[in-house]
């Protein structure tokens, strides 16, 4: 028997092609592509950070609160620590921080609210009401709390986002299952016998990436300013590594004699967030993902 096309589901690779595809489409979109551009930017300074920085991102010297100048683009700190070089350094930091904490959200939303769309009944009543409550209490605030139990540092600081994440991508990845789970392929892969596990990974999951990608892009961009929030309080990443949030924090009682230690860090901060935003709008609107 000659199976319908509309029994098969359109593989990953065609996804993945698809992705592409949707990313070239962005130049037409121009908020898009400038939020595709600023993250390129920002990927090739973190790759290139090594080859860029003229000092060390812990050196010390004796030019102590130097404006910007030649040799120190963007001055130098109370510690006469090259900002430059720690704001390029700091971008590593913040993406690392970022991309780990984005995709533990994704990976746990997804699982969730794939898993709670799929089985119905009262796995959905479950895990909907658990979504709920997390979503209930702002991501700030569960995170300084439970970083107030387990002490600051990066492990922990990417735990914490991570799990503020989980219960909203949960509840976009449940829309977007539920708009899946009864069509036809997905209808034709119970009858063949597959499992519920590979119905959800297989059938189900790559038709709801472009959900998920937009998505995605948005808590990345929560993920920075969330991280450079803790900074600030001094909850995130510790010294002597070098992070956005922290050096502003650093910055609060040096502002009237060199106000370039918070302006350069909160520019760095801003740009990033932007970006992502951005090329999360973009993403949007050609492909229509967001649930």
């Amino acid at each position: 028997m000659e199976k319908s096309n509309l029994d098969l589901s359109p593989g990953l690779l065609d996804r993945i092609k698809n992705g592409f595809s949707h990313v070239l489409k962005l130049r037409e979109k121009p908020l898009g592509l400038a939020g595709l551009i600023i993250i390129v930017f920002w990927i090739l300074i973190t790759i290139l950070a090594p080859y860029i920085t003229p000092y060390g991102a812990t050196q010390f010297s004796q030019e102590k609160f130097a404006p910007p100048s030649p040799q120190h683009p963007f001055g130098t700190d109370r510690w006469g620590r090259d900002l430059f070089t720690r704001i390029i350094a700091g971008s590593r930091t913040a993406f690392a921080l970022a991309l780990s904490a984005t995709f533990l959200g994704l990976v746990g939303g997804t699982a969730l609210g794939l898993s709670a769309a799929y089985f119905g009944g009262w796995t959905e009543e479950i895990l909907g009401r658990l979504m709920d409550i997390l979503m209930s209490f702002p991501a700030l605030l569960i995170a300084m709390f439970v970083l107030g139990v387990l002490g600051p540092g990066t492990i922990n600081v990417i735990i914490v986002i991570g799990i503020a994440h989980i219960p909203r991508i949960g509840r976009v990845a449940r829309s977007a299952t539920l708009q899946v789970k009864n069509q036809e392929f997905v209808e034709a892969a119970r009858v063949r016998g597959e499992s519920d596990l590979y119905i959800m990974g297989a059938e189900i999951l790559p038709n709801i990436l472009d959900t998920l990608g937009v998505e995605g892009a948005i808590r990345f961009a929560y993920s920075i300013f969330l991280s450079a929030s803790l900074g600030f309080l001094g909850l995130g990443v510790q010294p002597p590594t070098p992070d956005w949030g922290l050096m502003i924090s650093e910055s609060r009682s040096y502002l009237q004699i060199a106000p370039w230690l918070a302006i350069f860090p909160a520019l760095a901060i801003a740009s990033m967030v932007l970006g992502a935003n951005f090329l999360a709008e973009g993403l949007e609107e050609v492909t229509g993902g967001k649930q």
